[in-house]
């Protein structure tokens, strides 16, 4: 998995977000716990699974298929006293911008593609609170040999 990759290019990249990028686990935690950081910005990197690109090829007793592995990009973005969360979106919708130029085109050496967009979307505004999803995809060959 390419959690590891995921935070320390953000981290990087989106100086809004340095030291405020985490992985699923930190996440299923503070869920677990009832509570979200309380940080104005945070974002966590979470595995979505594996997407078969083809049905793959065996040939000479080894195969091979594409596979896209997907990871969620979830940003939280406090606002106190912006109940509604209206004041939110244009951090939320600056720091998507920039978290799409820090991921989309990019790849670890030891994978075959690069990051591309899958989705982005708006998962709750309320209580001074917005929660704000990018899905980005990144292409991989599985090879299994004899």
């Amino acid at each position: 998995m390419l959690v590891a990759e995921l935070v320390a290019r953000i981290d990087s990249r989106v100086p809004e977000l340095a030291r405020r990028v985490e992985g699923a686990a930190e996440l299923s935690e503070l869920v677990r716990k009832g509570g979200l950081p309380q940080a104005p910005r945070h974002a966590f990197v979470l595995p979505l699974g594996l997407v078969a690109r083809n049905q793959g090829d065996a040939a000479a007793g080894a195969f091979t298929q594409l596979v896209d592995e997907v990871f969620a990009v979830m940003l939280v973005i406090h606002a106190a006293g912006d109940i509604a969360g209206a004041r939110s979106l244009a951090t939320v919708d600056q720091l998507v911008w920039k978290l799409i130029a820090a991921l989309a085109g990019w790849g670890p050496e030891e994978v075959v593609g690069v990051f591309s967009l899958r989705r982005g979307q708006l998962l709750s505004a309320e209580a001074g609170t917005v929660i704000y999803q990018l899905d980005f995809a990144i292409q991989n060959q599985l090879r299994v040999l004899p």
